[in-house]
């Protein structure tokens, strides 16, 4: 099983912006207890925010995932280096349905942080929502670490 990561067109992005800002913002909905529609403006700010010029931003690397295998995109993995840090940090990773559960995931997780690591950064992170085990599973799998948990209650 190989994959390799692929510069997004613009049409690819305006439909991974499709897809992202409603999922996002029902995350957000779902895990941090706010009404849809507000969480659906976070959620239109943050991309604003993180990617003014779409995928063209510097300092963000949006990528789809390509698998030689199955000769098709099979998913989009978001991240940007922090230098200051020397971390880099995945904002998204998305596996096409179809192909989760074969290992997609795992694969493209492991060549990145060996890529990362040859390019001298010395931590990866993530975020990941209370509300999705199957991804804290895979991340613990990997050796991610909890670095700080947020709760809240409905009343």
């Amino acid at each position: 099983m190989k994959t390799k990561l692929q510069q997004m067109t613009e049409e690819e992005f305006d439909r991974y912006l499709a897809y992202f800002i409603p999922d996002y913002a029902k995350d957000l909905s779902e895990n941090y207890m706010i009404p849809l529609e507000k969480a659906m403006e976070e959620s239109k700010d943050l991309m604003e925010q993180l990617l003014p010029n779409k995928q063209g931003t510097e300092g963000q690397l949006v990528y789809t995932i390509y698998s030689t295998e199955e000769d098709e995109t099979i998913g989009v993995i978001w991240y940007t280096i922090q230098s200051e840090s020397n971390k880099a940090y995945i904002y998204h990773i998305l596996i096409k349905e179809e192909f989760r559960k074969k290992g997609f995931a795992t694969l493209v997780l492991k060549e990145l942080e060996a890529n990362m690591k040859s390019a001298g950064i010395t931590s990866m992170g993530l975020n990941v929502f209370g509300k999705n085990p199957n991804a804290y599973k895979l991340y613990k799998k990997l050796g991610y670490q909890t670095q700080s948990t947020a709760m809240g209650k409905r009343i």
